[in-house]
């Protein structure tokens, strides 16, 4: 069982250098851990020639402590008196390759483990139920090949008077064709990491990386990463903030892994995508960021599309070429001007898509109610646009006041978007994507103030009521109808409000004497169960107009 050795701070040893091929090469200090380059200060006096060669390289170099214990510092450049290392193993190793990587991300634990349970009493007996089952899956694709599992690990520990349980998940990728390189550790956990980030629409940030040759004993390895997210100590519903919840994905991953590595987005949208997550700069910028993920996830996807019939340039860029050959040759004949005109307007002519047409196309070839509950309109697509362009070419960005809110919302529908194309693309399906969105608390979501109605509408979690427009407005006008209301179908089917049951309902529910909290409308109202319903979450609606009750009664 391997205990949590995560240390995420900086770590300094005074080295002796060594190459095997070169001998002894100097000392220095060697600092490294904290999310920091690794870097070895070199002593003036105590270096070799081949570090003051310019632009020095090493593959390898071990670096000796004043203890005796070895790092590797691999991929080594020199700058000056400083030795830089892209890669640093905590231990002796002949070659820079390896059989096995296994990983560990922040956060990811705490959401793959979220639903097993601890039953039995503390100081008798204690077991773990709906641990979720391991992830074991074959990747294979034209250029690599390997397997991918996950694994639970645990330990105890006395701290005083607390027994201290811990437990993780930690994800092993096993080479099969060929060992993998520090490039493929690298590539392989943020790979990783960008799928996990985008079902959890939370950033997995690599904590920690083993690696192992053959069957022999295992090193830690230390690159710059992301950093994590803040998170308060306390917080302990995170995993509802997910975008989607583990048990979905039990008996999926080898299809979830098979549509990832296969699928023609991952290494340019899915890898901005997930990256985009950890985004806190100027606003303008994110702006310019998502629309411009959109566009290169539209012309990946439309790659081979052209119009069947070749566009003429816009009207107003014929207009202004009019304009400027009117200026610059004055003395053209008006029908001579006319077919130089028309003789640009076919040469400029395009049978390829722009930004909006392809963006258009996509959404013509998406769900229907996925473009309604996400409702990016068509107002806001094109304002943001405009934004990102004048972005793009260093402009003022021209917004009014009132403006800004609709450019940061429309940023997050774009997300939301990709999202949902992310996970069709992952083999997951789009009545999954709307029970995952339905029930999930995710910032992603709440940012993109989707539309709750439709929402409720396609997943049933709401019942709808047809009334006129002045019954609506009636309705609207009834203050103790919104919360615990009630009102009166009559035989027709037609609706209205009662203020004496109304009146009889909240009473009960303050009664401070009833027995029972059953929502027994005999009880309540001296009503048969056949005359009376309870609405848990309703819509009172006429054409686009709406009006949304709680926990409501609707008496016969």
């Amino acid at each position: 069982m391997r205990k949590n050795n995560h240390n995420p701070e900086l770590k300094n040893f005074d080295v002796e250098l060594y190459h095997d091929q070169l001998g002894r090469l100097g000392s220095g200090v060697l600092s490294f851990g904290g999310n920091q380059w690794a870097c070895v200060n070199l002593l003036i006096s105590d270096n070799a020639l081949e570090l003051r060669a310019d632009d020095a390289k090493f593959d390898l170099i071990k670096a000796v402590t004043n203890e005796g214990s070895t790092f590797c510092l691999c991929d080594c450049k020199v700058n000056g008196i400083a030795l830089y290392a892209d890669y640093v193993i905590d231990g002796d190793l002949k070659e820079a390759a390896v059989d096995s990587i296994s990983v560990r991300y922040s956060d990811v634990s705490e959401w793959f483990l979220h639903w097993r349970t601890v039953d039995g009493s503390v100081g008798k007996t204690l077991s773990w139920t709906r641990i979720p089952k391991d992830i074991n899956v074959s990747v294979e694709t034209d250029n690599e090949h390997f397997d991918l599992r996950s694994a639970y690990c645990s330990s105890r520990s006395q701290l005083g008077e607390d027994l201290v349980l811990h437990e993780h998940v930690e994800f092993i990728f096993s080479a099969r064709a060929s060992k993998f390189s520090l490039a493929d550790v690298k590539a392989k956990t943020h790979e990783l990491s960008c799928l996990l980030s985008i079902l959890l629409a939370y950033p997995a940030t690599i904590i920690s990386i083993i690696v192992s040759q053959g069957s022999g004993r295992s090193y830690r390895i230390y690159f710059p990463t992301f950093e994590r997210p803040q998170r308060t100590k306390d917080d302990s519903s995170f995993w509802v903030r997910c975008f989607i919840q583990q048990p979905a994905l039990d008996g999926r991953w080898q299809s979830i892994f098979d549509h990832y590595y296969q699928s023609k987005y991952r290494k340019v949208c899915w890898v901005r995508l997930s990256g985009m997550q950890r985004y806190e700069g100027f606003w303008e910028y994110k702006a310019l960021g998502y629309v411009s993920l959109l566009d290169s996830y539209l012309n990946i996807r439309f790659d081979k599309v052209s119009f069947s019939e070749s566009l003429p340039p816009s009207s107003r860029k014929l207009r202004k070429f009019r304009q400027d050959l009117a200026k610059e040759l004055p003395t053209i004949l008006s029908n001579e001007r006319d077919k130089i005109v028309e003789l640009a307007n076919k040469s400029f002519s395009s049978n390829k898509f722009n930004l909006e047409d392809k963006y258009k196309l996509a959404l013509k070839e998406t769900d229907a109610d996925i473009t309604k509950i996400i409702n990016l309109s068509e107002e806001e697509f094109s304002l943001i646009k405009k934004v990102r362009n004048r972005v793009a070419h260093g402009d003022d960005h021209g917004l009014k006041q009132e403006q800004f809110p609709v450019v940061i919302r429309a940023e997050s529908k774009i997300a939301l978007l990709l999202t949902y194309w992310a996970f069709l693309d992952f083999g997951l399906t789009t009545q999954e994507f709307i029970t995952c969105l339905e029930k999930t608390h995710s910032k992603l979501k709440l940012a993109a103030m989707i539309d709750k109605v439709h929402m409720d509408r396609v997943t049933g979690s709401a019942d709808f009521f047809s009334v006129t427009i002045e019954e609506l407005q009636l309705l609207k006008g009834e203050k103790g109808l919104r919360v615990h209301g009630c009102c009166i179908e009559d035989d027709l089917g037609n609706i209205t409000f009662s203020e004496e049951y109304t009146k009889m309902y909240k009473d009960w529910i303050h009664d401070p004497t009833k027995t029972s909290n059953i929502h027994d409308p005999e009880r309540i109202f001296g009503v048969s169960k056949n005359r009376a319903r309870f609405v848990n979450q309703g819509y009172f609606e006429c054409e686009e107009d709406n009006f949304r009750v709680h926990c409501m009664w609707i008496i016969k």
